[in-house]
């Protein structure tokens, strides 16, 4: 079975109430999904809260989802709106949290080459976390979305080409700061 087919039948026996279903749908953007509300949030308890926050609207939501959306931009403006509500309300925009993702250890790195790795996450980070709010978002969602730039406009409810041009000074700021880093 197609990959489309098998979400589609995942969707289906999600109406029907099937939590087993459910439980495969969302599997299959669980990591995207809470990668992209870590990096929103900068905090991985808010963002398991996000995402069960997301998950609860999701399964509530799940018989007005439109077949004709992909499921997986449906999922994201969910989680987007839940973060930036829950953000908003809670004003956790302004948390200072390093970035807790760990090199993946492999025989060939050296500890050098691991600091080296980590301290580039890091400062990337923190570039991310300076841009403007609007860059930030379309950033993000690209980055752990994998969204085409026209469904990150309408999960944003923006022009196309202010989201494309929001992303091209994201991408110019964080190669800016990385040739500032290597000087």
């Amino acid at each position: 079975m197609g990959e489309k087919k098998l979400e589609a039948q995942l969707v289906q026996n999600c109406r029907d109430g099937d939590t087993t279903a459910f439980s495969k749908l969302i599997n299959i953007y669980r990591t995207r999904l809470f990668t992209y509300l870590l990096r929103l949030s900068r905090d991985r308890m808010t963002a398991e809260d996000l995402l069960q926050d997301t998950l609860i609207k999701v399964w509530k939501g799940i018989k007005n989802y439109n077949e004709q959306q992909k499921f997986s931009s449906w999922l994201f403006t969910i989680a987007h709106n839940v973060a930036i509500d829950t953000l908003r309300t809670k004003k956790l925009r302004n948390i200072a949290s390093s970035i807790n993702d760990e090199v993946e250890r492999t025989s060939g790195i050296t500890p050098h080459s691991e600091l080296v790795a980590v301290e580039t996450r890091l400062a990337l980070g923190k570039v991310v976390e300076a841009l403007p709010e609007n860059q930030k978002q379309v950033f993000l969602l690209r980055q752990h979305s994998g969204m085409p730039f026209k469904e990150i406009a309408l999960v944003l409810n923006q022009p196309l080409n202010t989201v494309l041009s929001q992303m091209h000074y994201a991408v110019k700021k964080l190669r800016e700061s990385l040739r500032e880093g290597n000087e």
